[in-house]
């Protein structure tokens, strides 16, 4: 399997619960109607072994955009709800 590339087309920095979180928005070098997000931290439930990310691939920059800041929110809501939080990437 060969490594991918990415180029980082935005960067964000918002802290939730006094927890720093850095997320961004990338695609790949060689396909130009790809987009993922990432971000440091994700959020899981009391029930749940593995932490949530995010692994969807969206076509536009903005559904991507939408996506991720939908999850940010949900991350706040888990957080005010008791969830806790996972390690995630070292971005």
């Amino acid at each position: 399997m060969q490594p991918v590339i990415y180029s980082v087309l935005k960067e964000y920095f918002t802290e939730i619960h006094s927890n720093p979180i850095k997320a961004r928005i990338m695609s790949p070098i060689n396909k130009e109607d790809v987009f993922v997000f990432q971000t440091s931290l994700y959020y899981k439930n009391h029930n749940s072994a593995d932490a949530y990310e995010p692994s969807a691939s969206f076509t536009s920059f903005a559904t991507a955009e939408r996506h991720l800041l939908q999850y940010l929110e949900e991350f706040q809501s888990a957080l005010d709800m008791g969830g806790t939080i996972a390690k995630g990437s070292e971005i």
